[in-house]
């Protein structure tokens, strides 16, 4: 073998080390996978730092917690008074919501599909009556 052969098979088995290195590391290969319930506080508590906060007009996210279990759960005031009126017993805006809800968690939330979080949604009025509690199984994205 010349010099060029040996340096070139030097070169590649470098290369392959490197990469495969790098691969590992993404991974995090070396690093324990974080319990579902640890990252699921992790992220309610990130979200938590941001709130209140009005996410669309008339409507504002209060808080975000985690569990029991593989649960995430979003807890929402509508505080457009007629808003929430138009909501409340009203089975047909209530599976349109749904519906929206799942594509959210669908187009949005590739960690909680991959995991198997069950999102959940809790609506209320401004007098803290329920108006609608939406679950949505990731998994079934």
């Amino acid at each position: 073998m010349g010099v060029w052969e040996a340096a070139a098979l030097i070169l590649i088995v470098a290369t392959a080390f490197l990469l495969a290195r790098q691969y590992r590391e993404s991974l995090n290969v070396d690093e324990p996978l974080e319990p579902l319930s640890l990252a699921l506080e992790r992220e309610a508590a990130e979200v938590n730092a941001t709130l209140p906060e009005m996410v669309s007009e008339g409507v504002r996210l209060d808080k975000a917690t985690a569990g029991p279990g593989n649960a995430f759960n979003y807890s929402y005031t509508i505080v457009d008074d007629e808003a929430a009126r138009t909501l409340i017993g009203n089975a047909k805006k209530l599976a349109e919501l749904k519906t929206q809800l799942q594509e959210r968690v669908c187009l949005t939330m590739p960690n909680h599909r991959s995991s198997g979080a069950i999102i959940r949604y809790s609506l209320k009025d401004t007098k803290g009556e329920m108006i609608a509690d939406v679950s949505i199984d990731a998994g079934d994205c």
